[in-house]
C-alpha cells in the first residue's frame, strides 16, 4: 500500500467520512444525470415519440448543471459544504423519483430541469469540501474524481440492466431511493458530531501569487484554458462512438460493441487522475499541465492521419491525458483561490461548460466529413491543444506548492 500511495492513491490525508460521502456523491451524480439518456430509448417506444424530440427534454436539464454551479458554490461557501452535500443526495434522489413518476414529456421535462438544479451542487461544493480538508489536494481529488468516472461508466449499465430487468420507472426508482439514503445518513452523521465542519483550510497552504489583481489574471488565464480543454475534450468524447464504427472493427449490428469498446476505452484512461493528482501534489502541476497538451497535440495529430485500429491506442492515450489533466485543473483553482471563496470559484469553473459543451458538439457537426471522416476535426484540436500549451506558459511557476 506504501507504494500505491506514493504514486498518487489514498485520501490525501482528508478524514475518511468526507472522502466517503465525496466519492458516493460525485459516483451518484453521473449516475443520476446520465440515467435518461439511456432510458430515453425505452421511452421513444413507451411514449411513442421520436430520439430527437425525446432526448431534447434533457436541455433545459443539462443547461442547469452548468448555471448554477456558480450559486450552488457560493452557496457551500455560506452555508457550509457538508449541508449542502446532505440536500444534493435528497434533491438528486427525489429528482430521479420524480423522473420515474412522469406520464408525459412535459412532466419529464420538469423532472429532469429538477435533476440538473441538483446536479449542480456536486462539482463545485464536493471539491471545495475535499480540498479544504485534504493535505495533499491532487490526491484527495483524483480519488474523487475516479468515482465520478466509475459513474460515468455505470450510469447506462444500471439504467439498462433494471430496465430490462424490472422496467424503465424502476430504473429511476432504486438509484434515487440510494441516494436518498446516502443523505439521510451524512445528515445523521452531521448530527452526531461525527463530520468535521471548517471555515478555513485544515492544512494551511500558502497562495502562489498574494495579490487580488494577481489571483484575477492567473483564474482568468485558467478560464481560458479550462475552455479549451472542455471543448476539446467534448468533441472528443462526443465524436468517440462513431469514430470507433467508422473504424469497422466490431459489427455494425447494434450499438453493443461500439458501446463496450468505448467504455473500455474510458476505464482505461481514468487511473491517470492518480497520476495528475500526484504531480499535483509534488510541486509540478505546471509543468504536468504543459507536457499534457503538448502530448496531446502529437496525439491528436497522429490520430488524423490513422485509419485502422491504431486510432484505439491512440484515443486511449488522448483520455488518459484528459484525465490526468482534470485533477490538475481542480488543484489549480484551489491554490489560487482564497478559502472563504473557494466554492464560488470552483462553481465558476464548472459554469464554463454552457460555453465549452455545446462548442464541442458544434465543432464535431461542423468538421465531419463523410469522406475524410473525423481527420480535419482531430487536426482542428491538435492546434488548439498547442495554443492552450502556449497559454499554460504564463501561469506561475510551482514553487510554493511543495509547502503542502
Amino acid at each position: 500500500m506504501s507504494r500505491l500511495n506514493r504514486i498518487g492513491i489514498g485520501t490525501g490525508g482528508a478524514p475518511r467520512s468526507i472522502v466517503f460521502f465525496t466519492c458516493a456523491a460525485h459516483f451518484l451524480h453521473h449516475v443520476l444525470v446520465s440515467l435518461y439518456l439511456t432510458l430515453v430509448l425505452t421511452l421513444t417506444i413507451e411514449w411513442r415519440m421520436s430520439y430527437s424530440d425525446l432526448i431534447a427534454l434533457w436541455t433545459v436539464g443539462s443547461l442547469m448543471v452548468g448555471l448554477g454551479a456558480p450559486l450552488a458554490g457560493w452557496l457551500g461557501d455560506r452555508w457550509g459544504e457538508a449541508r449542502v452535500m446532505t440536500t444534493l443526495f435528497f434533491g438528486l434522489g427525489a429528482a430521479s423519483i420524480l423522473c420515474g413518476y412522469a406520464q408525459n414529456p412535459a412532466e419529464m421535462k420538469l423532472a429532469l430541469a429538477v435533476l440538473g438544479v441538483f446536479g449542480a451542487l456536486y462539482h463545485p461544493v464536493g471539491n471545495s469540501w475535499i480540498v479544504k480538508h485534504a493535505r495533499e489536494r491532487g490526491k484527495a481529488i483524483a480519488l474523487a474524481g475516479i468515482f465520478g468516472s466509475f459513474g460515468v461508466a455505470a450510469g447506462p449499465v444500471i439504467a439498462a440492466v433494471l430496465n430490462d430487468v424490472i422496467d424503465w420507472r424502476w430504473a429511476f426508482f432504486l438509484p434515487g431511493i440510494a441516494s436518498i439514503g446516502f443523505g439521510a445518513g451524512l445528515f445523521m452523521l452531521m448530527k452526531l458530531g461525527l463530520i468535521p465542519e471548517r471555515d478555513d483550510d485544515a492544512h494551511g497552504v500558502p497562495l502562489e501569487v498574494q495579490t487580488a489583481r494577481e489571483r484575477r489574471n492567473v483564474l482568468g488565464l485558467l478560464a481560458l484554458t479550462m475552455t479549451l480543454t472542455l471543448i476539446a475534450s467534448t468533441a472528443f468524447i462526443t465524436a468517440l462512438p462513431k469514430l470507433v464504427e467508422d473504424l469497422s472493427i466490431v459489427s455494425r449490428d447494434g450499438l453493443v460493441g461500439v458501446g463496450l469498446l468505448v467504455g473500455s476505452i474510458f476505464l482505461a484512461a481514468s487511473g491517470a487522475q492518480f497520476l495528475g493528482g500526484h504531480y499535483a501534489d509534488r510541486g509540478a502541476a505546471r509543468r504536468t499541465y504543459l507536457s499534457a497538451f503538448v502530448l496531446l497535440a502529437a496525439t491528436f495529430a497522429s490520430a488524423g492521419f490513422v485509419g485502422n485500429w491504431m486510432m484505439l491506442p491512440l484515443a486511449v492515450a488522448i483520455m488518459f491525458l484528459f484525465e490526468g489533466i482534470a485533477p490538475i485543473e481542480t488543484v489549480f483553482v484551489a491554490r489560487f483561490s482564497p478559502a472563504s471563496q473557494r466554492g464560488l470559484f470552483f462553481g465558476m469553473r464548472y459554469a464554463i461548460s454552457v460555453v465549452g459543451g455545446p462548442a464541442g458538439v458544434w465543432l464535431v457537426a461542423a468538421l465531419y466529413d463523410p469522406a475524410l471522416r473525423f481527420s480535419l476535426l482531430l487536426y482542428v484540436l491538435a492546434a488548439g491543444a498547442l495554443v492552450t500549451a502556449v497559454l499554460s506558459l504564463a501561469l506561475p511557476e510551482d514553487r510554493k506548492a511543495i509547502a503542502q
